[in-house]
């Protein structure tokens, strides 16, 4: 063996492990937003439906979105989750705002995601 090329695999595993470190934990975050960013649609949509209902009105979809948000984790999963909505004679919207978890410590990325439905009434 030649000499030269003595602790060299000592060296590369220094240079090369934070890069592999820096790609599981950005694989790692990018999971977390997306289950966050997922749950904030999932919440707004299924708010946004009931507020479309033909007698249902912009708080109930809220109502709906907060506990879709409470059975799918919750503070857990979207923090400092804010649920909103609005209905007009021809839409209900639903907004969900909140932060996904983040392994940086003083970063969190903002989530916010929206779903509007047509309302339902009786036409002739």
């Amino acid at each position: 063996m030649g000499g030269a090329d003595r602790g060299s695999v000592t060296v590369q595993m220094v240079i090369l492990a934070p890069v592999m470190f820096l790609f599981l934990f950005m694989a790692v975050q990018a999971g977390l937003w997306f289950h966050a960013r997922s749950l904030a649609l999932g919440a707004a949509e299924d708010g946004a439906r009931v507020a479309a209902g033909e007698h249902a009105s912009a708080g109930q979809g809220a109502a709906a979105a907060a506990d879709f948000l409470a059975s799918g984790g919750g503070s857990d999963v979207l923090r400092g989750a804010a649920v909103s909505g609005s209905r007009t004679a021809e839409v209900a919207t639903v907004t969900v705002t909140g932060s996904a978890p983040s392994l940086i410590p003083g970063w969190a990325p903002e989530i916010v995601q929206s779903a509007s439905f047509p309302v339902e009434r009786i036409t002739g």
